[in-house]
């Protein structure tokens, strides 16, 4: 294999997600603002994602070049179909990567889909540097499917652990989720959405959106609903998911948002939003919505928090959202000027 020898100033950044605009995936909206970011900053950054859709949102057209893989698009909420679709775009990844990527450029992969936390030896063998966006530590995502044995939970945590040390970069949303290796650092999410003139809510609202999965403590989450509901709150769940299928009648329950434009306004009409996670799903995820809540001010209502959730929600809770995007544009930026990048990880 022969890798053509670029100068610096040749070098590029690929940010790759699984989805991507105009798709209402958390993931893809961090990848797309984080791409902007770094061509605001004259970096030459492209976002690539793939054809399949998460959750049909209408946004802005993300000021960045974009590129799209072709792969099988399987129906969300079916196990087979989201294996086959893991795998299939995965694939088309490792071609992308095999086609565009070149040596000392430097690509940020999302942990959407899961596959992809294989493919830092083919970036080793491109010599580019390799950053991993660990939005969901997958060994423990797992478990809101079906709680497995330990046993075979310590085996794929071990591959899983594994695989992310062969990343010359880790950098997680939260310092709760599963994997701590010496090539780790927490970098936060932040408001996707920018709040202008913050006026009064509506009194006794309460409202929860996006997904209501597997990862979340139904029960412990009707069990906040009305504790408020008995204090004369009208609690509106706006979302998908299995969870929702699961609340009683009396909780109003819509479709997702379908535009930036209405999700702000359902944030700003709220008194309060509700937050929901799982007392023993602890090192899984972290809820990225708490990031608009806080930037909207409006009061946060949250269930399920305990042990490393808790502990990181006390920490998230006084963090400078504001920054979190430039930490991560700093931090990208310091790798990309170096003259000669040092890989953190051998094979």
């Amino acid at each position: 294999m022969v890798i053509r020898l670029q100068k610096a100033s040749d070098r590029r950044i690929h940010i790759l997600s699984q989805y991507i605009w105009p798709d209402g995936a958390p993931t893809a909206i961090y990848a797309d603002q984080l791409a902007q970011a770094l061509c605001r900053k004259e970096l030459p950054t492209v976002v690539v994602g793939g054809e399949g859709t998460y959750r049909e949102f209408h946004r802005g057209r993300p000021e960045v070049p974009i590129s799209r893989v072709k792969h099988y698009r399987g129906a969300r909420g079916r196990l087979m179909c989201s294996y086959f679709e893991y795998h299939s775009i995965t694939r088309s990844f490792k071609r992308y990567i095999e086609r565009h990527v070149r040596q000392h450029d430097l690509v940020v992969i999302t942990s959407a889909p899961p596959n992809t936390v294989t493919l830092a030896p083919l970036l080793r063998r491109r010599q580019a540097l390799s950053i991993y966006w660990l939005q969901d530590y997958y060994p423990e995502i797992l478990r809101g499917l079906r709680d497995y044995p330990k046993a075979i939970r310590n085996t794929l945590s071990g591959y899983w652990d594994r695989c992310l040390g062969r990343w010359d970069h880790v950098i997680k949303i939260a310092a709760n989720l599963g994997y701590s290796g010496k090539n780790s650092k927490v970098i936060r999410n932040w408001p996707t959405m920018t709040f202008g003139h913050l006026g009064l809510p509506e009194p006794k609202t309460a409202l929860y959106t996006g997904n209501l999965g597997y990862c979340h403590d139904v029960a412990r989450f009707v069990r906040k609903c009305e504790e408020l509901a008995d204090s004369g709150y009208v609690i509106s769940v706006r979302g998908d998911g299995p969870g929702v299928l699961q609340l009683p009648k009396w909780v109003n329950v819509g479709p997702p948002f379908k535009s930036i434009e209405a999700l702000m306004d359902g944030y700003m009409f709220a008194e309060i939003h509700l937050v929901a996670a799982h007392p023993d799903i602890q090192h899984a995820l972290f809820p990225s919505k708490i990031w608009n809540s806080l930037a909207s001010k409006r009061r946060i209502a949250f269930s399920g928090f305990e042990g490393a959730m808790a502990d990181e929600l006390v920490e998230s809770l006084k963090a400078p959202f504001g920054q979190h995007l430039d930490q991560w544009c700093d931090f990208i930026e310091g790798l990309f000027h170096e003259d000669r990048p040092r890989y953190a990880n051998a094979l």
